[in-house]
């Protein structure tokens, strides 16, 4: 639940405008930028979504162009109730939005299970995918080691990671602005990193850039790492940045982290 009662309201603009469902068409574009070096996605692969979420829009792309996707989340997990109601019809809307048939949201390739234990055999996957997702596992080690049997030799990786180092990394401010703007009133900026006073509303492993980096390299060579998305410079005066020392301007101010990785 996000802490500010506006962002629902905001949040639902962007859905029928359409910024939501642009945004993700921007991910999906990108992560084809970063690949082709290494990967033609032109061709139909095996890929794996890591944490596709309520609406999987990342899912649903990529099963649009013909890939075999699978994707694996506790929220695949069949339930009830107005919740699962209200992303049925988000679902639709996003689908409406970017060119989306039935066939590629449907959701056969939806497994609700633990990212720590990937019920898969080895060597399934020519691709895993990420968006917005390793910030919530709480043993990201586990994960990375996971995807490292599943994912064929030469296989690859494109991850994306909000930073909890991030301005908006703490998820307790506001989950409608990318990159995030203004602050709450009486917010102070990087309080999650300084006196805690806003409190955590979702599961956050607190992971620091270099925390990822190493961990990923140890089971995969990374061929690219850059940050995608930048927030937070307008706030960051000498005294700030320096309270924070112990902190890189670079963490500081990168929202999105992408790992690009070659088993």
């Amino acid at each position: 639940m996000s802490p500010l009662p506006s962002d629902y309201p905001r949040y639902a603009w962007q859905m029928l405008t359409g910024q939501r469902a642009a945004k993700e068409a921007e991910t999906y574009a990108q992560r084809i930028r970063d690949l082709e070096p290494w990967l033609d996605l032109r061709q139909p692969r095996a890929i794996l979504d890591v944490g596709n979420g309520s609406l999987r829009p990342q899912y649903a792309l990529l099963r649009k162009a013909n890939h075999q996707v699978t994707g694996i989340d506790y929220v695949n997990r069949p339930g009830k109730g107005w919740r699962r109601g209200a992303y049925q019809v988000l679902r639709r809307m996003f689908a409406a939005q970017l060119g989306l048939t039935q066939a590629a949201m449907a959701a056969q390739g939806l497994v609700g299970g633990d990212v720590t234990v990937l019920p898969f055999a080895a060597a399934s996957f020519d691709l895993a995918v990420s968006q917005a997702a390793f910030e919530h596992f709480l043993d990201v080690p586990a994960v990375v080691q996971d995807l490292a049997r599943v994912v064929r030799p030469g296989g690859m990786l494109w991850i994306g990671i909000h930073l909890f180092t991030s301005p908006s990394g703490g998820h307790n401010v506001s989950f409608t602005q990318y990159p995030l703007r203004t602050l709450p009133r009486g917010a102070e900026p990087w309080d999650h990193l300084r006196q805690r006073r806003r409190p955590f509303t979702v599961p956050l492993n607190q992971w620091r850039k270099h925390q990822y980096l190493e961990a990923f390299a140890q089971h995969f060579a990374i061929l690219k790492a850059y940050c995608n998305l930048r927030e937070g410079e307008q706030w960051l005066t000498p005294a700030l940045e320096a309270e924070l020392s112990a902190y890189t301007r670079d963490e500081l101010t990168c929202a999105t982290l992408v790992i690009v990785a070659r088993k």
